[in-house]
């Protein structure tokens, strides 16, 4: 850091160097991220900067809801049982490698 300021305290652009330092990932996987659109960013020109209030606020974990009141509540819909998965039986002609009889082919010889 040139500036001699800290991470998180202020609207500076990053640069991508910099996101990286502070989030402590690589350029690699930042780049997937501004690829599937996980990450907030912008284009200046060709380059990729980063609003640092919004890293900040994107990298804070997001409040669960509580669990809620009974009283208040939906009934919820009855737990279906799993279904067990189906056994999957493959035939036997795609299981097996025919043999020489089967295949036809005659005076085929190996090495």
């Amino acid at each position: 850091m040139s500036d001699g300021l800290s991470y998180g305290k202020g609207t500076r652009m990053l640069t991508l160097g910099e996101l990286c330092e502070w989030l402590n990932i690589t350029e690699r996987h930042v780049r997937k991220l501004v690829e599937r659109e996980a990450i907030p960013y912008r284009k200046v020109g060709r380059l990729l900067r980063f609003v640092e209030s919004e890293i900040e606020e994107w990298s804070r974990p997001k409040p669960r809801p509580g669990p809620a009141s009974h009283e208040y509540s939906q009934p919820r819909a009855p737990v279906r049982p799993k279904r067990s998965r189906a056994r999957l039986v493959l035939p036997k002609s795609l299981i097996e490698w025919p043999t020489e009889e089967d295949s036809g082919h005659g005076e085929r010889r190996s090495a």
